[in-house]
């Protein structure tokens, strides 16, 4: 029988940066897979980039999949808003979506979902991209060292323990628990963890995808091969490596953790900040302005100048 499925689309608002932190991308994978666990719904392609995320649900009912993103939303921008002492929506107002109805349209967008850190320029294999849970289908540890509990520390058991105790109970992860679980763990035992959280609320739909391609061999060939295609949704195309380039910028300035939102700041130090990173980085205008949420009125000097 014809699978259907549905390709969501959610973007920052304005465009503007989301997912800044390592902690960020966790917060919102663990809800994505706490609520997808509790509502019964299959996901088969995912992919959060900077300011945006990719969604491919196996086909459900419109009322069901607003539902979906809804719950998704609103817990994630309750506890991003609580972080980083802001108020006020994250994200469009509305969520982009497109029906696959076809084999060859779902092949398609299953391949540009996962590509998208391809084309965005952060790695040169899908599969290299931690954030789309690609590498976790044979391996609990794809970016970190096999995790040996008889041999870890006791701070790296009370971490593994407090994320099995959020899981088990279906409690998604939040920015404090994050603290807890990251406290006095080294570098290699938090990247250990970070994998291990992963591999915790995975969430994708790996038998199906192997249903739709054969075998998760020819899965990985296939998205190493062509691009995909999207023609129904209006994505977010452009070199995402510069956000990178521009975080380690501002990082070095300071604005780390909850420091990393810039709306607060008055406008003549936003503006500084643009001219900063315009020396400093590669990034286009558009990028920096995404990247500082650079939107408010007020810079008319510094727009008139961001070009020339």
């Amino acid at each position: 029988r014809l699978m259907e499925a549905i390709h969501v689309f959610i973007k920052g608002r304005n465009g503007n940066g989301v997912f800044y932190r390592t902690e960020d991308f966790l917060v919102f994978i663990s809800i994505v897979g706490t609520i997808a666990r509790r509502m019964g719904i299959s996901i088969i392609a995912f992919c959060p980039m900077f300011n945006h995320v990719h969604i491919l649900v196996k086909g459900i009912d419109m009322e069901s999949l607003r539902a979906f993103i809804h719950q998704i939303e609103t817990t994630f921008v309750r506890e991003y808003n609580h972080e980083y002492n802001r108020s006020g929506p994250l994200f469009q107002k509305s969520f982009g979506r497109s029906v696959k109805k076809e084999s060859k349209t779902i092949l398609g967008c299953v391949v540009y979902v996962f590509n998208n850190p391809v084309a965005g320029k952060l790695c040169k294999e899908a599969i290299a991209f931690r954030w789309n849970l690609l590498a976790f289908r044979d391996c609990q540890n794809p970016f970190s060292l096999r995790i040996s509990r008889d041999r870890c520390r006791k701070a790296m058991r009370y971490s593994l323990d407090r994320v099995k105790y959020y899981f088990n109970n279906a409690l998604h992860l939040n920015y404090r628990a994050l603290r807890m679980i990251f406290n006095d763990l080294n570098t290699e035992e938090h990247q250990q963890v970070i994998d291990h959280i992963l591999a915790a609320y995975n969430f994708l739909d790996y038998r199906m995808l192997e249903s739709l391609y054969g075998s998760y061999e020819r899965l990985l060939t296939a998205i190493d091969s062509n691009a995909g295609s999207e023609y129904d949704i209006e994505d977010e195309y452009g070199d995402h490596s510069h956000y990178r380039e521009m975080l380690k910028v501002v990082m070095k300035l300071g604005y780390t953790g909850s420091k990393l939102n810039f709306e607060p700041l008055p406008q003549n130090r936003i503006d500084s900040l643009f001219f900063l990173l315009r020396k400093e980085t590669n990034a286009p205008a558009q990028c920096i302005n995404k990247f500082l949420h650079r939107t408010r009125a007020g810079s008319q000097y510094a727009n008139n100048q961001q070009d020339k």
